[in-house]
C-alpha cells in the first residue's frame, strides 16, 4: 500500500497543477479584456472632458460679451 501511495498523490497532483494552470490561463485573459476596456473608456473620457472644456470656455465668451 505504500510503495503505491507516491504514485496515487502523484496522479492527484498533476489533475490539481492541471486545473489550475486552467484557471492561470481563464483569470490572464479576463484580465486583459477588463484592462483593455479600462484603456478604451479611459481614452473616450479624455476625448470627453476636452470638448466639455471647450463648450465651457465657448459659453463663458458668449457670457462676457
Amino acid at each position: 500500500m505504500l510503495s503505491n501511495d507516491w504514485k496515487v498523490r502523484a496522479i492527484e497532483r498533476r489533475f490539481e497543477n492541471k486545473e489550475l494552470k486552467k484557471r492561470n490561463v481563464e483569470i490572464t485573459e479576463s484580465r486583459d479584456k477588463w484592462k483593455a476596456k479600462y484603456m478604451s473608456n479611459k481614452s473616450e473620457v479624455v476625448i470627453l472632458r476636452a470638448e466639455m472644456d471647450a463648450i465651457k470656455k465657448k459659453i463663458k465668451q458668449i457670457i462676457e460679451m
